[in-house]
């Protein structure tokens, strides 16, 4: 299958001197979380933005989101092209650890972008399961709060109340059964 068949062809661009507050929003109001970052005024890609860049690289540093995107972006860019074929591209991304890749031309201009997603959605479900492993093993290899240390308290007496009384929740493909709140 060549990637052609399976990428995305809608790019989001946004420039790399916009704040990240802004690139933020447009994720948020696209539901995207991923976005290409160009030079201002151009369409050249300079480097990539993800809501996992936002997250570690400003949030988690207590960086205002004022700073521009080129703070929080990956500028080194994963890229294939279209008549690549899905197997290398997977091994591509399982080497890379990467969940997107960005799609070019022979002139190097990004012309679409093949997600994790794409793969998992129209693609054999056993060899895209082996590609969505290699892809999220910085997930299974990050360090971890113990489950002991964890306080899951209420912040009322109200809310526990409220907690008591909410219906049970079903896991899908667990047995866990229990109360979960929504918090707005």
């Amino acid at each position: 299958m060549k990637i052609s068949e399976l990428m995305s062809n809608e790019l989001q661009w946004i420039s790399r001197n916009a704040a990240i507050a802004d690139a933020a929003r447009i994720m948020r109001d696209n539901s995207l979380g991923f976005l290409l970052v160009c030079d201002p005024g151009t369409t050249r890609m300079v480097g990539v933005v993800t809501d996992r860049d936002l997250a570690l690289r400003i949030l988690a540093e207590g960086k205002t989101s004022a700073l521009p995107v080129s703070h929080a972006m990956t500028p080194t860019v994963i890229t294939c092209q279209a008549s690549d074929d899905l197997g290398d591209v997977e091994e591509t991304m399982r080497k890379f650890e990467k969940s997107r890749i960005v799609v070019v031309d022979e002139r190097n201009r990004p012309v679409g972008v093949l997600s994790l997603t794409d793969i998992l959605l129209r693609d054999r479900p056993g060899r895209a399961v082996a590609t969505a492993r290699g892809v999220l093993a910085r997930e299974v290899g990050a360090p971890r709060q113990p489950v002991e240390s964890i306080k899951l308290t209420p912040s009322t007496e109200e809310d526990e109340e409220r907690a008591v009384h909410q219906p049970h929740a079903v896991v899908t493909g667990g047995n866990w059964r229990g109360t979960m709140k929504e918090f707005p």
